[in-house]
C-alpha cells in the first residue's frame, strides 16, 4: 500500500515537471515491477489570474473568474477595475465619463436606461472576455475620447447543441425582472446560434433642483429663485434578439452572416411642482406640471463577414453591416398656475406633441493582416460609413381648449454623413526586449445638416474635414516582470445625432432640453507613460488635450426660460495618475482588485462677458473583494468613491456606492445561483451644481438603485473554443456609437 502511493505521488510529480515542459503524455513505466500504470484523471490546483494589464488595455477572462459564472454583463461591468456605472447610465472608467460600449468589438448604440436594460439581460456567462481600452489603434475609428469597453462574446464550436438559460429578479422600491435564452447548434462546418432577452419593470426618479436667475443685477437679492421638484415612474418593456450564422467550408475560409432586433418601449408618468421665490423665503407662486411621455425605441441591424486565411501569416477581413434605428416619442403636458394662497391664477395650459425620426448607417470594411517577418506584423485596409438621419418635430398648445402650434417647438432636421478612411498598423520588434507599435489613420469627412421649422424657413449647414490620426507605443522591458511603456494618439469627438438635432425636450414651461446643430468636432491628443509589473500591477501618468470640447451648457432664452444644450468650449485638459493592481491575495482564499485614480481637469470657455474657468483636482478609488467560502460558496463586496468632477460649465459632487453578492454553484457548476444588493446605503445619487452669467444652481437625481436581486442560470454543454474566430468585429468602431437616443 505505502509503495503504490509512493508510486503515485511520484506519477504525479513528474506529470508536472512533463506537462510545465510542453509534453502531454500520461504514460509511466514501473522499473521495479515492469508494469505499465495508466493514469485516468489527474488534478492539478491552483488559482489562475483572470485579469492581465498590458500598456493600454485590460483584459478579463470571464470563463477564469467567478464573477462571469452567473449574474447579468451589467453585474460583471461593476466589479471591473476603474469601471463604475450611476443608476442614470452613465459609465466612468478610471474617473472619467465618455466610455464608448463594444460588444464584439462593435459599439452599442444604446445609452441611459436603453444601455442598463440591455447590459442586465445579457448574461454574463455569454461572454468570454472583457477589454478596458485606453490606447486604440489605427484599425479602429478615430472617433472617441480613448476609453473603450469591449465584450466579446463567447465563440464555442464543439459539436452538438448548447444552451444557457437565465432569469433574474430585482425588487427595489419597484421590481424589474429580464429572463435570456441563448442556443447555439455546431454542426461539422456550421455553426448557428440564437440570442433572445425579454425585460420588464418600473423605474422610479426623484429629482429636485435649484436655480437663481438674474433680473438685471447680481445673484444676491435680486435673483429669481426657482425651485423644483419632480417624481418620475417610468414603466417599460425590452426585447433582445441576435442570431447568427457562420459557415466554414475549410480551415482557411470563415463566412457568416447576423441578424439583430432590439425593441423597447417605455411610458414615463412625471409630476413636476415649480415654486417661484422673489427677493422672499415665502413663495410667491406655483406651477404644477404633469407630463405622460410614451417613447418606442426599434433597432433592425444585419450584417455579412468573410475571412480568409492566405497562408500561415496572413488573413483577409472583410465586412458589410447595415444597421437601421427607429424612434418616436409623445408627450402630454398639463400645468397649472396658483397664487401663494393656492387659488388659480391662471388658466389651465395643455401641451402636446409628437416627434419621430429614423436614422440609417452603412458601413463597408477590408482589412489584410500580414507577418511581413517573424518580429514584424502589420495591418492595413479602408472603410466607408454612410449616415442617413432624418427627423421631425410637431407641438400644439391649447389656452381654454384651443389648439395652436408652436412654432419654436416644431421642425425637420435631416443630416448626412460621408466617411472615407485609410489606416495601417504596425508591429515591430527589434529585440527581445523593445517593440514599437506605429499607426496612422486618414479620414475623409463630410456632413451636411439641413433645419427647417417656421421661424427659421431653411438653415443648411455643410461641414467637411481631412485629418489625419497617428497613434505610437513604444515597449521596453526592463527585465523579466517589467515593462515601461510610453504612447501617443490623436483622436476626434464627433457630435452624437442627439446633440445635433434641434428638438426639444420640454420639462416644464422654464426647463428645456435640446440639441445644437452648429456643433464642431472635438479634437483630441493624448499621451501616456506607463510602469507595468507581472502584468498584474500597472502605474499611469496621463496627459489630454481637447480642442472644442463639448459640454452641456447652461442658458437662458429671450423668455428667460433655462435651456441646456451642448456647445463648444475653448478646450479641456487632464492630467491624470492612475494605479491598477490585478490581484492582490492576503489570504489564500481572498482576492482584491484595486483602482486609484487623481485628476486635474481644466475647462475654459468664452461668454460676451467674461472668460470662465472650471478647474478640479479629483481623486476617485475602487475596490472588489471575492472571499472564497466552503461549499462552492463565494462572497463579493464591491465599492467606489468619486471626488467632485468638473464637467464643462457644472461640477459634478463627489458620490459614492457599495455593492454586494452571494454565489453558488450546483450540478457540476452547471447551475448557478446569485444573489446580490446593489447601492446598499442608497449613495449613488448623482448631484449637479452649474453656473453662468444669467443663471446658477443645483440639481440633484435620486434613482431607485438600492436594490435586491436573485438570479438563476443554468448551462448544458460548454463547447471548445474556436480555432477560426471570425475577426470581423473585433477590431471595428461603428459610427452608431454617436446615436444617443
Amino acid at each position: 500500500m505505502i509503495r503504490k502511493l509512493i508510486y503515485l505521488q511520484f506519477a504525479t510529480m513528474l506529470f508536472a515537471c512533463r506537462t510545465a515542459y510542453g509534453e502531454t503524455g500520461c504514460f509511466l513505466q514501473d522499473t521495479t515491477t515492469i508494469k505499465s500504470i495508466r493514469l485516468k484523471e489527474v488534478e492539478v490546483s491552483g488559482r489562475a489570474n483572470p485579469i492581465k494589464i498590458a500598456p493600454g488595455k485590460l483584459t478579463y477572462q470571464v470563463a477564469k473568474g467567478s464573477a462571469g459564472s452567473s449574474g447579468s454583463a451589467l453585474e460583471l461591468l461593476r466589479r471591473m477595475p476603474g469601471v463604475s456605472i450611476l443608476a442614470n447610465g452613465k459609465i466612468s472608467l478610471n474617473g472619467q465619463a465618455g466610455i464608448q460600449l463594444l460588444v464584439d468589438g462593435k459599439t452599442n448604440f444604446m445609452d441611459g436606461e436603453n444601455l442598463i436594460n440591455y447590459l442586465s439581460s445579457l448574461p454574463a456567462a455569454s461572454l468570454d472576455v472583457v477589454e478596458l481600452i485606453t490606447q486604440p489603434d489605427a484599425t479602429m475609428d478615430a472617433n472617441g475620447d480613448a476609453r473603450f469597453i469591449n465584450l466579446k462574446r463567447a465563440n464555442r464550436t464543439a459539436g452538438g447543441l448548447s444552451v444557457s438559460l437565465s432569469t433574474n429578479a430585482e425588487q427595489g422600491k419597484y421590481s424589474r425582472t429580464f429572463q435570456n435564452i441563448a442556443i447555439a447548434a455546431n454542426m461539422s462546418k456550421l455553426t448557428m446560434s440564437h440570442t433572445y432577452s425579454y425585460g420588464e419593470g418600473t423605474e422610479l426618479i426623484d429629482v429636485n433642483s435649484t436655480r437663481y436667475i438674474n433680473n438685471g443685477g447680481d445673484m444676491g437679492s435680486n435673483a429669481l429663485r426657482l425651485d423644483m421638484d419632480a417624481v418620475r415612474k417610468r414603466n417599460y418593456r425590452n426585447h433582445y434578439y441576435n442570431g447568427t450564422i457562420d459557415y466554414a467550408p475549410n480551415d482557411q475560409v470563415k463566412m457568416g452572416a447576423y441578424v439583430l432586433i432590439n425593441d423597447h418601449e417605455r411610458t414615463k408618468q412625471e409630476a413636476v411642482r415649480s415654486n417661484f421665490f422673489y427677493s422672499s423665503s415665502k413663495v410667491d407662486s406655483t406651477i404644477a406640471t404633469g407630463n405622460v411621455l410614451g417613447h418606442t425605441f426599434n433597432n433592425f441591424s444585419t450584417g455579412a463577414h468573410l475571412t480568409i486565411q492566405l497562408g500561415a501569416g496572413s488573413k483577409w477581413e472583410n465586412y458589410l453591416d447595415r444597421q437601421q434605428f427607429k424612434q418616436s416619442e409623445t408627450q402630454d403636458q398639463l400645468l397649472d398656475k396658483f397664487g401663494a394662497d393656492g387659488s388659480v391664477v391662471a388658466l389651465q395650459q395643455k401641451l402636446r406633441g409628437e416627434t419621430g425620426g429614423k436614422v440609417i448607417v452603412t458601413t463597408i470594411q477590408s482589412k489584410y493582416m500580414l507577418d511581413i517577418r517573424p518580429n514584424m506584423t502589420t495591418s492595413f485596409g479602408g472603410k466607408l460609413t454612410q449616415v442617413n438621419m432624418r427627423t421631425n418635430s410637431f407641438y400644439q398648445q391649447a389656452n381654454d381648449n384651443s389648439w395652436q402650434g408652436r412654432a419654436d417647438l416644431t421642425n425637420t432636421f435631416g443630416h448626412e454623413e460621408q466617411l472615407k478612411a485609410l489606416f495601417m498598423q504596425t508591429q515591430f520588434s527589434p529585440s527581445d526586449f523593445f517593440q514599437i507599435d506605429v499607426g496612422l489613420r486618414f479620414e475623409d469627412a463630410a456632413f451636411k445638416s439641413r433645419t427647417t421649422n417656421d421661424k427659421d424657413t431653411d438653415f443648411t449647414m455643410l461641414r467637411s474635414y481631412k485629418n489625419f490620426f497617428p497613434n505610437l507605443t513604444m515597449t521596453y522591458a526592463l527585465d523579466t516582470k517589467q515593462k515601461l511603456s510610453v504612447n501617443y494618439h490623436r483622436r476626434v469627438n464627433r457630435p452624437n445625432f442627439k446633440d445635433l438635432s434641434p428638438f426639444v425636450e420640454v420639462n416644464d414651461p422654464y426647463l428645456y432640453e435640446k440639441g445644437n446643430s452648429a456643433l464642431k468636432p472635438e479634437f483630441v491628443h493624448t499621451m501616456e507613460l506607463t510602469w507595468l509589473f507581472k502584468n498584474s500591477y500597472s502605474l499611469q501618468l496621463r496627459y489630454n488635450l481637447r480642442q472644442n470640447a463639448i459640454s452641456k451648457s447652461y442658458n437662458l432664452d429671450e423668455q428667460r426660460r433655462t435651456v441646456v444644450m451642448p456647445m463648444n468650449l475653448e478646450h479641456a485638459s487632464n492630467v491624470g495618475l492612475r494605479f491598477n493592481a490585478a490581484s492582490i491575495s492576503p489570504l489564500k482564499k481572498w482576492n482584491i482588485q484595486l483602482n486609484g485614480n487623481l485628476n486635474y481637469t481644466s475647462f475654459e470657455w468664452l461668454t460676451a462677458t467674461d472668460v470662465h474657468r472650471n478647474r478640479r483636482l479629483v481623486p476617485s478609488f475602487q475596490v472588489q473583494n471575492t472571499i472564497s467560502l466552503p461549499f462552492k460558496l463565494s462572497l463579493d463586496l464591491n465599492g467606489f468613491w468619486n471626488g467632485s468632477t468638473a464637467e464643462g460649465q457644472a461640477t459634478m459632487a463627489s458620490l459614492w456606492s457599495m455593492n454586494t453578492a452571494v454565489r453558488k454553484t450546483f450540478l457540476q457548476d452547471k447551475l448557478t445561483l446569485y444573489i446580490y444588493a446593489n447601492d446598499l446605503f442608497r449613495t449613488n445619487r448623482p448631484k449637479i451644481i452649474f453656473s453662468s452669467d444669467a443663471m446658477e444652481g443645483k440639481y440633484r437625481e435620486l434613482y431607485d438603485s438600492r436594490a435586491l436581486g436573485i438570479n438563476l442560470s443554468y448551462r448544458l454543454h460548454r463547447g471548445k473554443k474556436a480555432n477560426l474566430k471570425s475577426d470581423r468585429a473585433n477590431d471595428r468602431l461603428e459610427e452608431n456609437s454617436r446615436i444617443n437616443y
